[in-house]
């Protein structure tokens, strides 16, 4: 406590202010964990608490998707979609069988279980995307995906400079 009035004391007698800054990440966070909250109560007549999404793009590519396919697709690790997997597959709603093409991968298909509650998951993603979205116009919500868009951009970009400045 004693360092925080210190540095406070420093900045002020420097006649710096001290500026509160949110970061764009915790406000997609905190929208995140509000959609995924509500999203949830409404699936739990279904037996999945999580992994909706993975789930509809397994059965978008039911047996054409390896682990490290769905792992790019996602954007995740591949010791994530292995866990991911495993839990999918302890529910009952996917399997995974060896491709006869290549005997060291596993294609990812859907089990009967898994092929109706698909259509249950997406219906629910398409009405919390109205209900997230309602008065905002189609416009706005362009330029809401837009901007997430170039977002991603400038970060791969800021960290690939970065990256080149410390070698």
């Amino acid at each position: 406590m004693q360092l925080l009035t210190l540095v406070t004391n420093y900045f002020y007698a420097l006649n710096m202010e001290i500026e509160l800054i949110e970061p764009i990440s915790r406000k997609l966070n905190v929208l995140g964990k509000a959609y995924l909250a509500v999203l949830g109560s409404h699936m739990e007549h279904l037996d999945i608490s999580r992994y909706y999404y993975p789930l509809t793009v397994i059965c978008y590519h039911d047996g054409e998707l390896t682990q490290k396919a769905l792992a790019e697709k996602l954007g995740k690790d591949k010791s994530i979609i292995v866990k991911i997997i495993d839990e999918l597959t302890e529910k009952g709603f996917v399997y995974r069988q060896i491709n006869p093409d290549d005997r060291r991968q596993h294609l990812l298909s859907v089990t009967d279980k898994g092929k109706k509650t698909v259509p249950h998951i997406i219906n629910e993603f398409k009405h919390m995307n109205r209900s997230a979205s309602q008065n905002i116009s189609a416009h706005d919500m362009k330029v809401f995906e837009n901007v997430l868009s170039q977002m991603k951009i400038n970060l791969k970009d800021f960290k690939e400079e970065n990256s080149a400045n410390t070698i």
